[in-house]
């Protein structure tokens, strides 16, 4: 019964490996193809020829908690290099849990927890009338 397992993983074997070259070719979406059994060299959306179906996954990325973001080479996800901050009306950028005063009477506050597109909260003050 041994013996009969060994040569069955030989001819599976076998058959795996004549299957990789049997013709068939995928298309990437970027251009390029691979054959049956390749895979590309993309580590942020790698790729597998799987019998004339091309089989790919995505690299699941965050939103950056800054409005200044990057992706630098080789890395699949941005990234901030100034730390977390959130954009101000006039262009301008704060600091996570920083309030600034804008246009002399409008106050702007950077959440500490951002999510989605960090932009400044701002108020102008309220006013009483006597």
């Amino acid at each position: 019964m041994f013996e009969i397992s060994i040569v069955y993983l030989v001819l599976l074997a076998g058959t795996l490996c004549l299957a990789q070259d049997d013709g068939v070719f995928c298309e990437l979406p970027g251009g390029g193809r691979l054959r049956n059994g390749e895979r590309n060299s993309d580590p942020c959306s790698p790729c597998l020829c799987f019998h004339g179906e091309l089989q790919c996954v995505s690299a699941l990325c965050a939103g950056p908690e800054c409005i200044d973001w990057r992706t630098e080479p080789g890395q699949c996800c941005p990234t901030c290099p100034n730390g977390p901050n959130c954009l101000l009306p006039d262009g301008g950028t704060i600091k996570p849990g920083e309030s600034v005063v804008i246009s002399g009477r409008r106050t702007c506050t950077c959440p500490v927890l951002t999510t989605g597109v960090p932009l400044a909260r701002c108020r102008y003050p309220v006013v009483e009338i006597h």
